[in-house]
């Protein structure tokens, strides 16, 4: 059998396909105000900032082994890897946003999003964090594009 490398099966402007996917599922369930869809729009918006700083640490030479290994789905993690990067237009918006993002980390990384844990929880607001997608995707993208075409 013939495996395809993850190098091969994964690129910068692929994830950033699936962030966009998933902010579009994301918006859906807000919009059609169904309350009961709380857990899984945040899962959606968490899963679309995870792969969205993938796509850019991706773009920008971290290895496919690295965003799995040492990020995982650790979503403070991956942004302040993305804050350390500099020099970039994205990394100032991730600085606006961690708190949020970190807020979120807690809950998304530990699954608490896909498996009920009961207990108080305290979310960030989904505007915030659509307002975040909103504004970092597009700085991203061309940083992706870039990447796919240099391969």
């Amino acid at each position: 059998m013939n495996e395809i490398s993850e190098a091969n099966r994964t690129t910068a402007m692929g994830l950033l396909t699936d962030a966009k996917e998933m902010l579009a599922a994301a918006k859906l369930l807000h919009d059609s105000d169904v309350w009961k869809a709380q857990r899984p729009t945040y899962y959606l918006l968490g899963h679309s900032i995870e792969v969205a700083l993938k796509s850019f640490l991706l773009a920008n030479g971290t290895s496919p082994g690295t965003l799995k290994k040492k990020l995982g789905h650790n979503l403070e993690k991956t942004a302040r890897r993305v804050i350390a990067a500099r020099s970039n237009s994205v990394s100032p918006v991730v600085q606006e946003y961690l708190p949020a993002i970190d807020l979120l980390n807690h809950y998304y990384q530990a699954k608490e999003l896909e498996y009920r844990v009961t207990g108080a929880k305290t979310y960030p607001a989904k505007e915030t964090l659509f307002a975040f997608l909103d504004a970092v995707i597009p700085k991203i993208e061309p940083v992706a594009y870039q990447a796919l075409q240099s391969k």
